[in-house]
């Protein structure tokens, strides 16, 4: 190999949905959207003397047949992206033998299993990306990462994207090597200096809160499967103290049947507010993590913020190209007066009172994948939600049904 190598890659992406019951702006009986998305992302790696690395990627996603427009997003659109320049960085690794690296630009950012840290690709334009600059210290014990940065937003009428204004992050991030299991370590500092936050007595101010947690998974005895991940969070809300915290548990097993099944138990809590006027601010914010299907229900109307979410898993082979997945997912608020949350972290329904009861409600979720080949991939999906008593009590209810059929082509 000489000196500099250019690799090209990309991907070509084209999924239909249907929306019954709900739309991209939440939980909204009686109505219904489709949405047919079409994504492009196209990679140009230059690998120069093997450790220095300059990596670009530029998208173009386009939403049709939807009820929503540009219009409808005044911050950041999450369907459609013109021809963009999502990622353009600059790393070195190990520079002059050392364990120092440093990587810094436009860069998607993701840890673990997502759960804290994840770019939400499933979504049209993507969620997370940053521009960021972060120092790397590699050895064989440890994998640190140190970066600030801000998040982009995504506006076809803006090229490049800007990041977002007012908003600070600054994270440590450790993953400790040579043990039997995966063991990540992190801290997480934000900033929104708008002074625009609203607190619970309606004063606004800025937020600054620091999310201490970790991450382990690992295998034993050859089938089974445990995780655990959990984060703490502190400081101020505009006038109130940030006190919350996020949870997850899970379990899982590999049935030596034909098909290869895996069933998986898992439980997810993220705390809420028992008291909305006493200055403590108890809900969780789901740190940077991903939102994509698989989290909190395919149907996204639900976040890792004052939830409760008990679910189980199972999957299996039909066929060594094909992998079927089935979900079932019990909803319910944490803490009763606290709201239901989107997965933006915006209140959508909320009984102060607490006479609404915590049950959300229940998810089925079905979804199958073949992998044609080596470059092309099918996928499709049904999910249905069954309204809880929550949600009954609190406004207009019914089921909500999702569907939809994919293409994706990598290369």
């Amino acid at each position: 190999m000489g000196p500099a190598r250019l690799d090209l890659g990309g991907q070509a992406r084209l999924r239909y949905e249907y929306d019954d019951g709900f739309t991209l702006k939440g939980y909204e009986p009686g109505s219904h959207d489709a949405l047919l998305l079409q994504r492009i992302r196209l990679n140009f790696d230059v690998r120069l003397l093997q450790r220095i690395r300059m990596f670009f990627q530029v998208q173009d996603a386009h939403a049709f047949l939807t009820r929503y427009g540009d219009d409808d997003f005044p911050k950041s659109n999450p369907l459609e992206d013109t021809f963009d320049l999502r990622q353009a960085y600059l790393e070195w690794l190990g520079i002059r033998g050392s364990p120092i690296g440093f990587r810094v630009g436009r860069q998607q950012i993701s840890y673990g299993d997502q759960r804290f840290f994840g770019p939400g690709n499933w979504g049209n334009t993507g969620r997370y990306a940053w521009d960021a600059a972060m120092l790397k210290f590699e050895t064989s014990g440890l994998s640190l990462d140190c970066w600030v940065g801000r998040y982009l937003q995504y506006k076809s009428s803006d090229w490049p994207n800007r990041a977002i204004e007012d908003f600070f992050t600054a994270v440590g991030y450790a993953q400790l090597q040579k043990l039997p299991f995966r063991l990540d370590v992190f801290y997480v500092y934000k900033e929104d200096s708008s002074g625009a936050v609203q607190g619970e007595t309606g004063s606004t101010g800025n937020i600054q809160t620091h999310s201490v947690g970790f991450q382990a998974e690992g295998d034993a005895l050859g089938f089974l499967h445990a995780g655990a991940s959990f984060a703490g969070q502190g400081g101020q809300w505009a006038k109130d103290t940030v006190r919350a915290f996020g949870a997850n548990a899970k379990l899982g097993a590999k049935i030596p049947l034909p098909w290869s099944p895996e069933i998986t138990a898992q439980y997810t809590w993220g705390s809420g507010d028992h008291d909305p006027n006493d200055g403590v601010h108890g809900t969780f914010d789901g740190v940077f993590g991903g939102r994509d299907i698989y989290f909190y229900g395919y149907l996204n109307l639900f976040f890792w913020a004052n939830l409760r979410d008990a679910e189980l898993d199972l999957s299996f082979k039909p066929h060594p190209s094909i992998m079927a997945f089935v979900a079932y997912h019990h909803f319910e608020l944490d803490q009763e007066k606290d709201a239901w949350y989107t997965t933006g972290l915006k209140p959508f329904r909320r009984d102060s009172s607490g006479q609404a009861g915590a049950q959300l409600g229940d998810e089925i979720d079905l979804r199958l994948v073949w992998a044609v080949g080596h470059h092309l991939e099918l996928s499709a999906g049904y999910g249905r939600l069954f309204p809880g008593n929550f949600v009954r009590r609190t406004g207009p209810s019914g089921p909500a049904n999702w569907s939809f059929c994919q293409i994706l082509y990598s290369f």
